[in-house]
């Protein structure tokens, strides 16, 4: 593989692949690993301070978890809020994207959704924005989920998605947003504020995602797929219908298998029959403080082939082309012309991918074709 200026030149046998070129070129020889294309996360929450820890025990223990997404969100204001404060915040958002990138990761959607007011959600959105092409860190997405949970400002769902709607919606794009996202679940947004609040978003013009039928069916596939999403994201408890709807409205499917094992969920995504009908399905890590602290989108192979029955192809396709596709990126393959992101994976064999995990096989990730681990 031949990379200049970014991008992949050549790809094929050394000796085609060398033909008229300077010997003082620089060599990469990973002569014993697996080059793949660098991973992509189509699913993250990184933007948070605090952790929950405590949660994690009480579950442990059987017991209601103590602190729950209002208590990251309270974090993360108070962090937001100080100027000083703020600029030690992403400190910290560095060395979790740093990590992140370390293990193969090379393009990653990102939301906001942990301030829940105007100001806060344009800092968020701001802070994707400035460090979207950061050299070392991964490439960034930045999706606007103002709709994550009800702010403690506010009392009942319709009032606060009124001024998602009014305030937030008309000013997302210019910050930065690429997507707009929501909570679609029962006990957070029901489809028909999920549906006023997406309208809103693809007016302005965003590009739409949501969090989809999660912990219980709620309907939100079947809202997703009439006002066409590009992605459904978790789909655990969704119904034969509403597959049907996903793969005919060529909408990808976003598993995280991360957080059915996390939270110990006794449904799970139909993947295999997705793929069986001709769906898309990417899988994405859900990087976050409550429900999937797992950032490493090689233990997230490894649960999807655990969960979801895939084959080591099926799952590497889940955390490039597919995932790279539910973003509309231009990331997730090795191809002449395409952007020089990959990564040298210490395994003997394509079909060894997802199959060891707990730790971290790539011995080298570029992006851009410049070293970042």
């Amino acid at each position: 593989m031949l990379i200049a200026d970014g991008r992949v030149k050549r790809i094929g046998a050394p000796r085609d692949v060398e033909a008229g070129l300077d010997r003082t070129i620089e060599t990469l020889d990973f002569a014993d690993c697996v080059i793949v294309p660098g991973f992509v996360d189509a699913h993250t929450h990184p933007l948070f301070a605090g952790d929950r820890e405590p949660d994690f025990a009480a579950r442990q223990r059987g017991e209601k978890p103590p602190l729950g997404m209002l208590y990251t969100v309270a974090q993360t204001r108070r962090m937001l809020e100080d100027p000083q404060s703020l600029r030690s915040f992403w400190e910290v958002i560095r060395a979790r994207l740093h990590m992140v990138a370390r293990h193969g990761t090379t393009t990653m959607e990102v939301k906001t959704g942990y301030a829940l007011y105007k100001e806060g959600e344009m800092q968020l959105l701001d802070l994707i924005a400035e460090h979207k092409d950061e050299a070392g860190l991964p490439r960034l997405i930045s999706t606007f989920l103002g709709a994550h949970a009800l702010p403690p400002e506010f009392s009942a769902e319709e009032p606060f998605v009124d001024y998602l709607i009014e305030h937030l919606m008309p000013v997302a794009r210019a910050h930065g947003a690429v997507y707009a996202d929501a909570f679609c679940e029962p006990g957070f947004f029901s489809p028909a504020q999920t549906h006023r609040y997406l309208a809103s978003a693809r007016e302005h013009g965003l590009r739409l995602r949501v969090h989809c039928d999660e912990m219980a069916f709620g309907g939100a596939a079947e809202m997703a797929a009439k006002i066409g999403v590009d992605a459904i994201d978790h789909a655990n408890y969704i119904r034969t219908q509403d597959i049907d709807a996903i793969v005919t409205a060529s909408i990808v499917t976003v598993a995280c298998p991360a957080t059915i094992e996390y939270l110990g969920l006794p449904e799970k995504a139909p993947v295999r029959t997705i793929l069986e009908r001709g769906g898309a399905v990417a899988l994405a890590s859900d990087y976050n403080p409550g429900t999937s602290p797992c950032f490493n989108l090689q233990t997230v192979a490894y649960f999807g082939r655990k969960y979801f029955g895939l084959s080591s192809a099926e799952t590497l396709y889940g955390v490039t082309r597919a995932a790279a596709h539910s973003l509309r990126a231009d990331a997730g393959a090795l191809r002449v012309d395409g952007p020089a992101d990959f990564v040298a994976l210490e395994i003997s064999s394509p079909d060894e991918f997802g199959w060891q995990f707990g730790g971290n096989l790539a011995r080298a990730v570029y992006r851009r074709g410049e070293a970042m681990a």
